[in-house]
């Protein structure tokens, strides 16, 4: 069972898409999960799975303020998780060897892995991590893409 305390996202659905408004990146800090499983606490994160009804991944959106940092080591049993760092500086430690991150960093981390990080910033630090089975994406944007014959029309309709 995952819990969320604090802010909850605005979340819309219309025909084959749902969409979560979670507010301002800076905000992130006003949320907290919860999950019963690992005894595991953590404000600043937001995990977008049940939210947008996720059925292939995991995507969760993160805020660690200056000097933080999760309190616990972490691997999975099948998942590999990319980290997305969107702003900060930091650290990652990677099965005992620490990586320097920052702003643009993309680092892919396998499911045996032994992994956490943390801010050395004096600013926060704000990040995404995508989760999927290690292996499964079979298609890919440039296999798997079919472009429309229509084009774009962005006159408002709801008039």
């Amino acid at each position: 069972m995952v819990s969320l305390h604090g802010k909850n996202p605005i979340v819309e659905t219309h025909r084959g898409v749902t969409v979560a408004h979670l507010g301002k990146l800076s905000e992130l800090g006003d949320y907290e999960v919860e999950s019963e499983a690992s005894a595991l606490r953590m404000r600043g994160k937001v995990w977008l799975k049940s939210f947008l009804k996720l059925g292939g991944m995991e995507v969760s959106f993160g805020l660690l303020p200056e000097g933080a940092g999760p309190s616990f080591l972490h691997s999975h049993k099948q998942n590999e998780e990319l980290y997305l760092f969107l702003s900060g500086e930091g650290q990652m430690l990677i099965d005992g060897k620490i990586i320097e991150v920052s702003e643009g960093s993309a680092v892919r981390v396998s499911p045996e892995v032994v992994r956490c990080w943390r801010n050395t910033g004096t600013a926060n630090m704000v990040y995404i991590v995508i989760q999927a089975k290690e292996g499964s994406l079979e298609q890919w944007t440039g296999t798997d893409g079919i472009v429309s014959p229509d084009k774009p029309d962005w006159s408002d309709r709801s008039k």
